[in-house]
């Protein structure tokens, strides 16, 4: 099995075309563009593909190519919801740290200022060691568990900690999991609402959920695995609490291009100050340095130079661009890339995550 890292020739391909430099996409570009997309889908067998491209604030290319589901055979759409899956973490981080803010509280604060009961390892973690994966925590991956979050971390206690916190990058589904705990606690509300009412409804995100139900209602993009030698389609969300705060949120293109535009112009979207910059910054500091995440997406542009990670997002350069960026996979792929300088991204949606 073999990892599909073709969004990056995409992206690549679209710079190397001079799209930074223009304001509109020519029908060459646009060809080029297309036929990358469609020979890849070809040579890996993926069902479908959604593409958008930010220039200069504006929206120069949107596309969907496929199917939605390839067994059904709907289509693929640029309304199509799909399952954002790590790329939730930039959801949960924005929330976080509007939390703290409102509450004066700094990010190198111990959670357990926040959250009581835990054990004297886990309190100690700060805001800042969760959201930057330097939180020391073994991974946990059974997605069958239904364990409320605060019962799993206060029964587990110290055990899940193999290293003093602060010491080393370690990506942490389970970090992100203690952050979900934290929003709940400075907000007073479930961690989904407190996503909604600090970032989907400032937004003005119409298709962005942590509910499959209400999303699956609407066109719903499936991932895929090979089974057998053949592919099959197969939704990786089973309202898992550890997850949610990590993995757990379903978007579409259209949404994502509001929040890169978001946090491209420093928090403004639509003329309006919707995120404060200050925060927009701190998520974009590189605090993990050089982070080589063998085994995990992330391993696509771990050998760029200057990569780090930030509260939430993933940084790297490539020529004379500072790329920031996150991305979630598991049964499909998704990634948002963008250079703040020229207001540049890319958005992209595969329904197939590894080729047979």
């Amino acid at each position: 099995m073999k990892s599909l890292q073709f969004i990056f020739t995409i992206a690549m391909l679209s710079i190397v075309g001079n799209l930074l430099n223009a304001q509109t996409l020519s029908q060459e570009q646009i060809t080029a563009i297309e036929k990358a997309i469609t020979e890849e889908m070809k040579v890996a067998g993926i069902p479908g593909v959604a593409l958008a491209i930010i220039n200069d604030n504006q929206v120069v290319f949107e596309k969907s190519f496929g199917l939605a589901n390839s067994q059904t055979k709907i289509a693929m759409t640029d309304s199509t919801i799909f399952q954002i899956a790590s790329v939730t973490k930039t959801f949960t981080a924005l929330t976080i740290l509007k939390e703290l803010k409102e509450a004066n509280i700094g990010v190198h604060e111990p959670i357990g200022t926040v959250i009581p009961g835990l054990s004297p390892g886990l309190s100690s973690i700060t805001f800042h060691q969760l959201l930057s994966h330097k939180g020391g925590l073994i991974e946990y991956t059974n997605e069958s568990d239904r364990t409320d979050i605060y019962e799993f971390f206060k029964n587990i206690g110290d055990s899940i900690l193999f290293i003093e916190p602060g010491r080393v990058f370690s990506y942490s589904n389970m970090g992100y999991a203690l952050l979900d705990l934290a929003i709940e606690k400075l907000s007073g509300i479930e961690y989904s609402e407190a996503v909604e009412r600090n970032v989907i409804k400032p937004l003005i995100l119409k298709n962005t959920s942590f509910d499959l139900y209400e999303v699956a209602s609407k066109s719903l993009s499936s991932g895929h695995i090979w089974l057998n030698g053949k592919l099959t389609p197969k939704i990786n969300h089973d309202e898992v609490p550890l997850l949610r705060a990590a993995g757990g949120l379903f978007s579409n293109v259209q949404d994502l291009e509001r929040l890169t535009k978001c946090l491209m112009n420093a928090g403004v979207l639509d003329g309006e100050q919707v995120i404060d910059n200050d925060i927009i910054q701190l998520m974009c500091q590189p605090y993990s340095k050089d982070i080589m995440a063998s085994g995990s997406s992330y391993v696509v542009h771990a050998n760029w130079p200057d990569n780090a990670y930030g509260y939430g997002i993933i940084m790297f350069n490539y020529g004379k661009h500072h790329f920031l960026m996150n991305a979630g996979g598991g049964n499909h792929l998704t990634y948002f890339i963008y250079d703040p300088e020229t207001r540049f991204s890319l958005i992209i949606h595969s329904n197939l995550a590894w080729q047979s």
